[in-house]
Order: structure tokens, then sequence, then C-alpha cells
């Protein structure tokens, strides 16, 4: 796990962000009757990333320890993309699969980057041995999503889902599955 939180970091500080840059210059002119005019100007320049991107395809490794997945964005205006994705298990023994919806309205008006409010819902059918449950979830999570490079996208979120829902199970497999669970999320992918 350390070895997770430590790649986090050193992706989150090698990150360029939007910035100022400072710049100083001086000038030495001659006029045309010989004088020399000394000129000293400073410059402060804004650098944001304004790159329209519609469409993001994100992937959460982290979530890899359980649920392979892959989840699709569009950006439907200035404020708010939906998505939506699809998982299955990662674990030995464990069956089934999950679709998702998710809304991400971004206050800034800069869909698909910057900080955003995420309201979810899911669906879960996973099956092990003689048991099956059917969980639906319902969520909430904060985030930020930036790109480092022209079109590669790195996302980071928190927040906590509810599931709830039927459980047909013999063995007695899936008897925490209902309640509240917190959520991190790392987003890794591909905006256009």
């Amino acid at each position: 796990m350390k070895i997770i939180y430590t790649f986090i970091l050193l992706i989150i500080f090698s990150i360029s962000v939007p910035s100022q840059i400072l710049t100083e210059e001086k000038k030495k002119t001659v006029t045309e009757s010989g004088d020399t005019v000394y000129t000293e100007s400073t410059i402060i320049s804004k650098f944001e990333d304004i790159t329209p991107r519609e469409d993001m395809i994100v992937v959460n490794p982290l979530k890899f320890f359980i649920f392979y997945n892959l989840t699709y964005f569009h950006k439907i205006s200035n404020n708010i993309a939906i998505g939506a994705g699809v998982q299955i298990p990662t674990i030995e023994g464990l069956g089934g699969f999950g679709v998702n919806a998710e809304a991400r309205i971004y206050p800034s008006e800069k869909t698909l980057r910057g900080f955003y409010i995420a309201p979810n819902i899911s669906y879960n059918r996973l099956t092990v041995n003689n048991g099956n449950t059917s969980a639906v979830g319902i969520g909430a999570l904060i985030g930020w999503q930036w790109f480092p490079g022209d079109d590669f996208a790195i996302g980071l979120g928190i927040g906590a889902d509810y599931y709830t829902g039927s459980i047909n199970d013999i063995d007695d497999d899936f008897s925490n599955y209902s309640g509240t669970v917190p959520v991190v999320r790392f987003d890794i992918g591909y905006a256009w």
C-alpha cells in the first residue's frame, strides 16, 4: 500500500499546473541623435490549459484489486459531464459484473478539467460458491481532474457510497455487503 501512496504523490508533484510566470526585461536603445535610452519592464504572464475536450475514457487502477473497470465521460454543457462504466471482478472465485452512471458537476464551468462534484449510481450482480447478490449503490464524491500531457488525464477523488440489495446466500459470503463504504478514486485515462 505504501508503494501506491508513493506513486500517487510522485504523480501529483510532477504535474505541470497552470501558473504565472514573471519575466524581467532590460532594453538598451540608441536614438538617431546618439542618445542611449535604457528601458526596464516586468511582464507577468498567466498560462492555462484551454484545450477543448469533449470525451474522456478512464480506468481506476486502485480498483483493480477488486474489479477491472472502464468509464467513459462525455461533456454535455460547460459545467456538466455524464459518464457510464462497467466492471468485472478480479478476485478468483468471484463472478458477475457491475455497471455505473455518474454526473460530474464542474462549478468552474471548465468541464472535464479542475474541481468537480460527482453524484453516482451503480448496480452490481455478484456470485460466489452458493450465493449471489444484486446490489444497488448510490453515492457522491469530490475530485480534481487535470491533464499533465496533451490528452493524458489524471484524476483524484474521495467520497462515500451506500449499497443495498437482495442477497441469496447459503454460505453467508455476502452478509456484510450492505452499508456505507468510503471511496478513493485515482483515475488515469485519455481525453479528446
